[in-house]
């Protein structure tokens, strides 16, 4: 009877109560704040399906993750801009496939490949950039010429079969292509670190001779005094004149296309002047900051510039006295657009 009873209250309940009943959120197990966001899992193009990047409620950063040997690894990339996470996910698969793989090499085996030592070679010149010995940008661009020129090239060859008559075909290659003889330089001289590593954990007996390669250098043009006057005269000509920024992607407004334009102000000639009498380069103007530069009045009336490193620069620049008269006309005039953001 009692049984009986039950089962008509079961059946005469609403199902949807039930429903709601079995799947309350106050009984449900809270995720946590450490699991990845499953809409910002994002997997990485042209790479292993195992590399990934994601985003967790503990922390503003963009994580990667990937298994390597029965292990995942997880690491805080440190950035909340995606493109920047995805560049740096691809160096943390290159520098972690070198830490586990690199030193596998079998010495032994008289059948190691090129591409085998790659790795290992990275791991190394890796270890050279924490030290301070090299730059990011130069382990970088290692690691593309090494990737996209040298092992397709390279890398089924066995490292003791590979010798001069290879390397003279390599060159030529190359030249066939159209590359400067600096390019071609630079190749070999990523090529000559992966055979020094190997030489050196006695995977080969001798380093195969290389080809020489004669490098012409080629300096940049410069102006003469009569083409330096000309060039600040037509800046100076050119203030308050719009010109028009060539663009593919004009901006539409009211059916009308906008073009849009750059309007010629004094300060472009005084950064001429700026930066003919001070020897920087164009890509040290958006470092520049006022801190950087100290007026010093001695015998000789100088600017001295204590810019940040720059392509292995980092000692101070003294400046011809030009560029005090040009600098303290920057200061009097206020912070002009051409230096916006940095130099204030």
């Amino acid at each position: 009877m009692l049984v009986s009873r039950c089962e008509t209250t079961l059946a005469g309940m609403d199902d949807e109560f039930w429903y709601i009943a079995a799947n309350d959120t106050e009984f449900a197990a809270t995720r946590h704040r450490t699991l990845p966001i499953t809409a910002s899992i994002t997997p990485k193009v042209n790479y292993p399906s195992k590399l990934r990047i994601f985003q967790t409620n503990a922390s503003r950063y963009w994580q990667v993750r990937c298994y390597f040997k029965g292990k995942t690894y997880t690491q805080s990339l440190r950035t909340t801009n995606k493109q920047s996470a995805i560049y740096l996910a691809k160096q943390f698969f290159h520098v972690k496939t070198a830490e586990l793989y690199g030193e596998t090499v079998q010495a032994k085996d008289d059948a190691v490949k090129f591409a085998d030592v790659v790795q290992a070679t990275l791991s190394l010149q890796q270890a050279r950039c924490q030290r301070g010995e090299l730059s990011k940008e130069g382990l970088q661009i290692l690691r593309n010429r090494l990737h996209r020129v040298l092992i397709p090239h390279f890398g089924r060859m066995s490292l003791r079969d590979i010798g001069y008559s290879h390397l003279s075909d390599f060159v030529a290659a190359q030249s066939s292509k159209g590359l400067t003889s600096v390019t071609i330089q630079q190749h070999l001289v990523a090529l000559r670190k992966v055979f020094n590593y190997a030489h050196s954990v006695n995977l080969i007996t001798a380093i195969p001779k290389f080809p020489t390669i004669k490098v012409t250098n080629k300096p940049r043009g410069h102006f003469d005094v009569s083409e330096y006057l000309r060039l600040v005269r037509s800046s100076r000509s050119l203030i308050n004149q719009s010109v028009p920024l060539s663009s593919p992607n004009q901006r539409k407004r009211g059916g009308r296309l906008v073009t849009e334009c750059l309007v010629i102000t004094p300060e472009l000639a005084w950064l001429i002047r700026f930066m003919v009498n001070s020897f920087i380069r164009p890509s040290d103007i958006k470092n520049l900051c006022h801190k950087h530069i100290t007026v010093v009045r001695a015998a000789n009336t100088y600017l001295r510039l204590n810019l940040p490193e720059s392509k292995r620069h980092d000692k101070p620049i003294v400046t011809m006295p030009a560029a005090v008269i040009v600098y303290e006309r920057l200061r009097t005039y206020g912070n002009p657009p051409i230096f916006n953001g940095r130099l204030k």
